[in-house]
């Protein structure tokens, strides 16, 4: 039987493969907070991070993560990704990495890392 580790990143790479707002509440406890680059303060709670969702697909509708590596240090999974996206009408990736603390199964903390200069064009778009 797969450790609840392995069983958290199955369902992370799940979503990230078909994401969908509406299942954000099968990854994340309901006061999550999320340090996302380039927000100057945190994302807090489940609906702030369903918008966060809902406005990066808006503009990327085919965003799409895969799992590269993870790790778990105690009550802290690291999830190592590449994205795929068409950007600018340019197919595109990049890689990142979310720091996540879990409580119960879910996401209670994340630290989202990645370089956000790849996505400038599609902001500026």
């Amino acid at each position: 039987m797969a450790d609840a580790h392995e069983e958290f990143v199955a369902r992370w790479a799940a979503f990230w493969a078909a994401p969908d707002p509406a299942a954000i509440d099968g990854l994340s406890a309901p006061d999550i907070v999320m340090h996302w680059p380039g927000r100057a303060e945190p994302i807090r709670g489940i609906e702030q991070w369903r918008a966060q969702a809902a406005g990066a697909l808006d503009q990327l509708p085919d965003l799409r993560l895969a799992v590269v590596a993870h790790a778990r240090d105690g009550a802290t999974s690291f999830v190592a990704w590449r994205a795929t996206a068409t950007v600018g009408g340019a197919p595109l990736q990049w890689e990142g990495v979310d720091r996540m603390t879990l409580r119960d199964g879910l996401v209670a903390e994340s630290t989202v890392v990645f370089d956000t200069a790849v996505l400038r064009p599609a902001a500026a778009g």
